[in-house]
């Protein structure tokens, strides 16, 4: 329960006017004092920011007139080196060392030749030729333009200090550059910014420098420098529009969260930001000291004034106060008593006086009507009825306990409220037409609705006019009684009967009610119009169904009578001459309060088109299933949950699992816990949405196969995956055949070697393995002696005889890891791996031709064949198959002109000798 809101006190009229002349004192006093804190503050703010500003702009002119000084510095001792002009490295580095004014300047100076080596260097522990700053922007940036630059920030490669370049070129007699003269400045050193280092804002305030692209120069914390200035993952607004080209002053947050006053100006000799930070609370601190004291003198000069006022206006208006207080005291007393102090004689005392006299007519008054009404209220407030009293103005001159209640009144607002006021608005409204035929002297009745605690409520409402002598009307009685629970009753009674009759007239069936004695008692739209649309309400149900009719459902009839719910169906024809119809009826027994049946509801529907779809889904499910079983493919539809909702039957002759042993349920328990997680990435990508095929070995019943597996989705009309389709066609066959082009494609189809294509395509992979491991590989290439002439005189069935015989003997003089093969015509290859030497691949020449020294056997004769070998071996390790077949055709052509029947290996391209002729004297001679 909530506890009760607490309500402040009321105050007074002396206690408001005192406060009004305090608040106003205030708000002028406010009002004054802010206007002038305002000014004054943005005048002391601006003059603020413009010293900073000055003091910024003169420090940036300092530094720029450091830099010109520097750069003077290095074109005077370069103008001295062109004047010179040093004979030698060691004279330019003596003359480096004589300038001294250099080293307070710079923290180094080195001369640096075109091809960017160190020539001379400040620094004794840098040699000549021992630095190389070729790629540095500044070198080339000098070189081009032939005009000192200043430099970027960079890193010093060897001691890893940030630094800034200053160059000037030296310029020989045809005005080329002959050197470059850097000077180099460490940011983080004193000798930067010399004095002006130690400048600070405030106590805490501080100077950067930072150039365009937000790299920082310099920083009272060096680990920042040459750090972009945003590092740290706080943007400063202010730096940001600085580097833009912003400079003056503006109010920003700084990376460590500080607001502070920041200043910029550019330093025009290297386009770098100056900047600095005057911390917000110490360069305002004096002006918001002198504001809390304008404040504290302007609060005190309130309280006394509006004190005093106070004071004053409270004196003045204590007669109205006491008249006030006797006025509360009187209207809770019941009789009235005058004011015992004499009021003052003023306008003050004059309302006193008044008040008095008036207050004592109208307590004669009101005990005068006191009594005549209590006995008329007594009989009133016991009414179950509103009764009021009304004048021609609508004014309440009476009203019971029941009619007060209905807006919240009590009796002290009669003859103050109207008539609109004492009733809710709706109900008011209502009554607007009936007042106005009442006070035209008629009496009248209306009935309406009103709002009762949020639900409609009804009201019967009497107006009686009151005639006076004249026919005058001079007001009005009314009498207002709540018929709520009779309206309810007969509108739910209406309602239920409405909806009842709705409902069962709507209803796809015939509905009705018979009581006990087989008598209609209801009948809706459905079963009129069957009939005819008579009346069948109080008639026998064997009357109206008829003879036949009536004998077939009678069993149900005594069952459903007995106290039975009963359901069955029966075929019939809607009109003679149609097709056979099917209905399901439901009688359901209606029993009283006691248990008793009263009777039967009957309920038929028409059931046609569901037996009729059931039919024609029953012939379709076993159209498609002598359709998939015969298919020559695994089907299977799996639902969302990955439960077999269909298979045919080739699960039982492929893999003698029956179908209805795996229906309804889950993939895994189908086909194995193992083989289920083979495949489970898999479904979730089909499920997914993706199409997924896949290969795979099966053991089905006929052996071994290849299944190619397809994962199909189901989807829904909303595009969502609902379920799978999946396909195992048997693809055996198709891999079989596949192979065997496979192998014809690589395969000489004369004498059984590798082919051509096979051959470039393992030389291919050989050359790779030796590029990665640096081991030779040999080719040996060979053709027949004479062949062209075999062919033509003996015929091409004895060329193909040769050619088949000698890639026999030529595949049985080669290691299984070696490859021989028969290249084009004649012609015929052999690729030596991992071989040990020139001597390995020489050794397999010899032998080749040793095995083609027995005569050829052909079908009517023999014949005595040789052949021409070129060796070539791989060298380089962007050698291509091109180019090491050149090679060897090289090789082989040379061995042809020595005079065939031997070999030569291709000479080194390295310019080793490697040229060998086989076979040598010593071999012939034996």
């Amino acid at each position: 329960m909530r506890s009760p809101m607490l309500r402040l006190p009321r105050l007074g009229l002396r206690t408001r006017l005192s406060i009004g002349m305090v608040a106003s004192i205030l708000l002028i006093t406010l009002g004054v004092t802010t206007t002038a804190i305002y000014f004054v503050k943005r005048h002391m703010q601006a003059a603020i920011a413009n010293e900073e500003f000055e003091r910024i702009s003169a420090i940036a002119e300092a530094v720029d007139q450091k830099f010109l000084s520097r750069r003077t510095l290095l074109k005077t001792f370069g103008d001295s080196v062109e004047a010179h002009r040093p004979a030698s490295t060691a004279l330019l580095q003596d003359f480096l060392v004589q300038h001294t004014a250099l080293k307070d300047a710079f923290a180094n100076v080195t001369v640096v030749g075109l091809n960017g080596d160190l020539v001379a260097g400040l620094n004794a522990g840098l040699r000549a030729g021992t630095i190389n700053i070729k790629d540095r922007e500044y070198f080339r940036q000098t070189v081009a333009t032939k005009a000192g630059v200043i430099s970027q920030p960079y890193r010093n490669r060897l001691n890893g200090m940030a630094q800034v370049a200053m160059t000037e070129p030296v310029l020989d007699a045809r005005g080329e550059v002959l050197y470059v003269i850097s000077g180099a400045i460490n940011l983080s050193e004193q000798n930067f910014l010399g004095q002006l280092a130690n400048v600070k804002f405030g106590k805490s305030g501080y100077m950067f420098i930072t150039n365009t692209n937000g790299i920082v120069i310099d920083d009272p914390v060096k680990s920042r420098i040459l750090q972009r200035a945003d590092a740290e993952g706080s943007r400063n607004p202010a730096t940001g529009l600085a580097m833009a080209g912003f400079e003056g002053t503006i109010e920003a947050r700084d990376r460590t969260g500080i607001d502070g006053l920041y200043a910029f100006k550019r330093i025009r000799q290297t386009n770098w930001v100056l900047g600095c930070i005057y911390p917000r609370d110490e360069a305002f601190a004096e002006i918001e000291q002198i504001e809390r004291y304008t404040w504290a003198g302007a609060l005190l000069l309130t309280l006394l004034a509006g004190g005093l006022v106070f004071l004053v206006t409270r004196s003045q208006l204590a007669p109205l106060t006491r008249l006030h207080e006797h006025m509360q005291v009187s209207r809770a007393l019941s009789s009235y008593v005058a004011m015992t102090e004499p009021p003052p004689e003023d306008e003050i005392g004059d309302l006193s006086r008044t008040f008095d006299s008036l207050m004592l007519e109208r307590q004669i008054a009101q005990e005068r009507l006191t009594a005549s009404e209590r006995f008329l209220r007594d009989v009133t407030d016991n009414l179950p009825a509103v009764v009021a009293y009304f004048d021609r103005d609508q004014r309440c001159l009476f009203g019971n306990k029941a009619g007060l209640s209905m807006r919240g009144r009590t009796r002290a607002d009669i003859g103050t409220m109207t008539m609109k006021e004492s009733l809710p608005d709706a109900i008011y409204e209502q009554l607007v037409p009936h007042v106005a035929k009442v006070l035209t002297g008629s009496p009248t009745r209306s009935e309406g609705t009103y709002d009762r605690n949020g639900k409609e409520g009804f009201y019967e409402c009497h107006l009686v006019p009151d005639v006076r002598d004249g026919g005058r009307t001079v007001g009005y009685y009314v009498m207002t009684f709540d018929i709520t629970r009779q309206k309810v009753a007969e509108r739910e009674r209406a309602a239920g009967e409405a909806r009842i009759r709705t409902i069962t007239d709507n209803l796809p069936a015939l509905v009705s009610h018979v009581d006990a004695s087989l008598r209609y008692t209801f009948v809706n739209a459905h079963v009129r119009a069957l009939h005819g649309n008579d009346e069948l309400v109080g008639r026998l149900l064997a009357d109206v169904r008829g003879t036949e009719d009536f004998k077939m459902v009678e069993p149900y009839v005594r069952r459903v009578l007995a106290g039975e719910a009963v359901t069955f169906e029966k075929t019939g024809y809607s009109t003679p001459g149609t097709s056979q119809n099917w209905y399901q009826s439901h009688y359901i027994p209606d029993r009283d309060p006691q248990g008793v049946v009263q009777g039967f509801y009957a309920m038929t529907f028409d059931v046609t088109e569901r037996k009729r779809a059931e039919i024609r889904s029953a012939e379709s499910e076993q159209r498609l299933r002598g359709l998939t079983d015969n298919v020559p493919a695994l089907l299977t539809e799996l639902d969302r949950d990955e439960r077999v909702i269909f298979c045919n039957g080739r699960y039982e002759s492929w893999l003698g699992i029956p179908p209805a042993s795996i229906m309804n349920r889950p993939i895994r328990e189908a086909v194995g816990e193992a083989h289920y997680e083979m495949r489970k990435p898999l479904l979730a990508r089909a499920f997914a949405g993706e199409v997924v095929s896949f290969e795979q070995t099966a053991k089905l019943l006929v052996g071994e196969r290849t299944l190619q597996t397809t994962y199909l989705p189901q989807r829904n009309a909303q595009g969502d995956v609902v379920g799978l389709y999946v396909l195992a066609n048997d693809v055996t066959d198709l891999k079989h055949k596949q192979m065997q082009l496979d192998t014809l494609a690589r395969e000489d189809a004369l004498t059984g070697l590798p082919n051509r294509r096979s051959f470039e395509e393992r030389v291919r992979e050989a050359l790779a393995r030796t590029r990665r491991s640096d081991i030779p590989i040999y080719l040996l290439f060979l053709d027949i002696d004479y062949f062209k002439s075999i062919n033509d005189s003996l015929g091409h069935a004895a060329g193909d005889a040769v050619l088949k015989e000698f890639g026999r003997r030529l595949k049985e003089c080669v290691r299984e890891t070696d490859m021989a093969a028969r290249y084009a015509g004649d012609e015929f290859v052999i690729l030596l791996e991992a071989s040990t030497g020139p001597r390995a691949a020489q050794l397999v020449a010899e032998k080749v031709l040793a095995a083609m020294r027995p005569a050829f056997v052909l079908s009517n004769r023999t014949l005595q064949v040789t052949t021409s070998i070129g060796i070539a071996r791989s060298e380089e390790d962007d050698e291509d198959f091109e180019s090491l077949m050149a090679t060897a055709d090289s090789a082989l052509y040379a061995a042809k002109k020595d005079g065939r029947n031997r070999f030569m290996m291709a000479a080194s391209r390295s310019g080793t000798q490697h040229d060998v002729t086989w076979p040598r004297q010593e071999s012939l001679a034996r």
